[in-house]
């Protein structure tokens, strides 16, 4: 491992960045200026002497500021960073064509080597924490125009963009009512104590920053200021999943008593509790703040840069996993065993190479658990150790592959199924992966699906991806298995397609599986293995709530089903119901605004009937014409899914997620004392499940929450009755 230094120069609040010049290796980034630590040297003496080589200046190194390990592929670095002061020469270009000096709100201007950026990172974090902390003390004694230029260079740093005029004017409104309100606390209280932050950015949650946070003694308070005389539902939803969302993913939070408040700056002499929020005018705020703050609170630097770790959706994911060289910041990962997991497949592809041998893996889990995410980071980790690609992850669900290709901009990495087996299953041309990762793996299709299709041949998918890796000296297959997620037809025959294949293949195959699937694989040469069992989800609590609500719901569990609604109301998961669409719509729009990264859209079965007088086109030849990426990852599209003008549905939704889908309910499933599949499919085995499971699929997309629409039809007055006693609130 290669040792390198950085120095932090600073001056007038800005740190020197120099860019490196063309020929030289990560030509046109910028960085720290440095160099490589010689046998023998210190950090500090190569730091001064790397400086006076490269820039022709003398400085002194003050402290330590962080380290950072890199790996650039062809070689790893540890870069350790200095502060340090320039004392004598003036800056000359040797190693660089260009200097800057960097001001933190400028820092999407450079493009920075991907080592350095972790110090750019923390600087940056150093600045936001200045601009937009106090105690209430400096707070209170602070003028408004140096209050106000701070906050406006936090969010240039933010966003890359300069406030708006409307935002400004929010601001020195909620400004006013606090210095207000503030200076009619009890003299008890001391000023040094409490700290108070605005606009706090949820890391890694762009756009999302509740106006003020207080915090004192054990509590956190959240403040969300409205310029309105009235509260909506979704004002109140906004600071509820604000103290929500804080509780489950900031670690220092997690053991404070949190309170969200939405504070009316429009109306007077209201103080009162709407579903767990305290609901405030301005000129009231001091009654309700002098409950909550009176002790000091230790350690806010620590507590506004720890580690704030939300749960990111398969795209997130995704790029974290080949756009920032890591594994999604997931804290269950771990004790799920998904290092477990890869470390096995890791060390079975080595044995395949070895012994020249084939192997079937079947990984297997519960809802969430990550299969997916297994799969995209096997075939990351195998491109990255061999500077090729040996490993392709397939999966038969076309928009998820769609989606992630277009996310990505890569389409080798992530293929389609249909397309891997047109092109290899009968012909003489081998891939030259040497592992397949088939996700969904139980729903290959059998003979009789592939026999409908335009594919040529009449073998059940399994059988020609065994035959495709025969053909090859050695190959992995990895099939990951989920259960419940049947909704083709041709799908539901299950792992016996499999161990079919298998036992019918002349080639020796070693089957690894968790020991539940070991009695379909008994005639083959079986390795059980549990560490392919992830029985941990990887979702929320409230995601894994939802799901049993769900379960109980389409199973029609009258019993189990109160018992699910309390879990749901408890997890904080709203569910809401409404016959009026535009109200969908405008809680969305109200809800989310301002929040960049936040998704939401429409999503109804694709047995259309009577959805599309309502406005919701989910009809065959609306749908075909909607792109999955377009929809769910392109923000410049007309369809994308935030414009609330198109419509998808179970098929092109499963695998992906949105913050809060409004689905909308056709009348091909009713309730009258028992659930109905009212446009029963004839060709398909069993229509009532396929049916069933449309639904489940569409019910559980929803991460924050969900909309359930039921059109104003007496056919779906028994269907809405029965939701709304069961869980969902009336959207009003």
């Amino acid at each position: 491992m290669l040792r390198v230094t950085a120095g932090i120069i600073e001056l007038d609040n800005k740190k020197l960045i120099v860019r490196r010049k063309e020929g030289k290796h990560l030509a046109g980034f910028w960085e720290f200026p440095g160099g490589k630590i010689e046998e023998g040297e210190t950090p500090e003496a190569c730091l001064k002497r790397e400086l006076f080589e490269e820039l022709g200046i003398e400085v002194s190194v003050e402290e330590f500021f962080m380290d950072n390990i890199h790996s650039y592929g062809e070689k790893t670095i540890l870069l350790k960073s200095y502060r340090c002061k320039i004392i004598s020469g003036d800056i000359g270009l040797k190693d660089h064509d260009k200097m800057g000096w960097l001001d933190p709100s400028e820092i999407n201007n450079y493009k920075f080597a991907p080592a350095d950026i972790p110090f750019v990172t923390a600087l940056v974090n150093s600045t936001t924490f200045i601009n937009t902390t106090y105690s209430l003390k400096s707070f209170l004694e602070v003028e408004v125009s140096v209050w106000g230029e701070r906050l406006k260079k936090h969010i240039l740093t933010c966003t890359g963009e300069q406030a708006s005029y409307s935002q400004r004017k929010a601001w020195f409104d909620c400004f006013n009512i606090l210095k207000e309100e503030l200076s009619l606390l009890p003299q008890k209280t001391d000023p040094e104590q409490a700290k108070i932050i605005f606009e706090y950015e949820l890391p890694r949650e762009r756009g999302r920053r509740p106006d003020v946070l207080i915090l004192s003694g054990n509590n956190l308070l959240i403040l969300e200021f409205k310029g309105y005389s009235n509260e909506n539902t979704a004002q109140i939803d906004q600071v509820k999943h604000y103290a929500r969302d804080l509780k489950n993913y900031h670690q220092k939070s997690h053991e404070l008593t949190i309170k969200p408040i939405l504070v009316l700056a429009a109306a007077k002499q209201i103080n009162k509790v709407v579903d767990g929020v305290n609901i405030v005018s301005g000129d009231l705020l001091h009654e309700v703040l002098r409950l909550h703050i009176a002790c000091n609170f230790n350690n806010i630097r620590e507590w506004y840069h720890c580690e704030y770790a939300p749960l990111p959706n398969l795209i997130q994911s995704a790029q974290l996993i080949f756009k920032e060289n890591k594994f999604p910041q997931i804290k269950k990962a771990s004790s799920a065993g998904i290092p477990e997991t890869l470390q096995t497949l890791k060390n079975i592809s080595i044995k395949s190479k070895e012994n020249n041998s084939h192997h079937l893996v079947l990984i297997s889990g519960v809802p969430g658990a990550g299969k997916t995410l297994v799969g995209i980071q096997f075939v990351y980790q195998s491109h990255n150790q061999t500077t090729q690609q040996t490993a392709v992850l397939l999966s038969g669900n076309g928009p998820l592959v769609d989606v992630l290709q277009y996310s990505l901009q890569n389409k080798n990495f992530i293929q389609s199924v249909h397309g891997f087996l047109k092109e290899y299953a009968h012909s003489t041309k081998t891939p030259s992966e040497e592992i397949f990762i088939y996700d969904e793996a139980q729903r290959a299709w059998d003979s009789e699906k592939v026999k409908q299709s335009r594919r040529t041949g009449s073998n059940s998918e399994p059988t020609d991806f065994v035959s495709i890796a025969s053909k090859k000296d050695h190959c992995i297959i990895v099939g990951l298995i989920g259960d419940g997620q049947e909704i083709y037809l041709g799908e539901e025959s299950g792992l016996e397609l499999w161990a079919e294949a298998i036992n019918n293949s002349e080639k020796q195959w070693y089957v690894h599986c968790p020991t539940k699937y070991s009695s379909y694989f008994e005639t083959s040469a079986l390795v059980l293995d549990d560490t392919f069992n992830l029985t941990t989800s990887l979702r929320t609590h409230q995601a894994l709530v939802l799901q049993h609500w769900v379960e109980t719901l389409l199973e029609n569990d009258l019993i189990g089903l109160p018992n699910a609604t309390k879990k749901l109301i408890e997890e904080d998961y709203p569910i809401y119901i409404t016959r009026n669409l535009e109200s969908s719509k405008t809680y969305l729009t109200q809800k989310y605004i301002g929040e960049e990264d936040k998704t939401y859209g429409i999503l109804a079965s694709s047995k259309s009937s009577i959805l599309p007088r309502y406005g919701i086109k989910n009809d065959f030849n609306s749908t075909k014409s909607i792109h999955p990426a377009q929809y769910f990852a392109n923000k410049s599209s007309t369809s994308y899914c935030k414009n609330l003008n198109a419509c998808v549905t179970e098929f092109a939704c499963q695998g992906l997620e949105l913050d809060m889908p409004i689905v909308a309910w056709d009348k091909d499933f009713i309730y009258d004392e028992k659930w109905l599949d009212k446009l029963p499919n004839h060709k398909a085995k069993n229509s009532f499940e396929l049916r069933k499971n449309s639904y489940r699929v569409l019910l559980t997309r929803g991460r924050d929450g969900m909309i359930i629409y039921v059109p104003e039809d007496t056919g779906l007055d028994t269907t809405y009755a029965f939701l709304k006693n069961n869980g969902c609130k009336i959207l009003k």
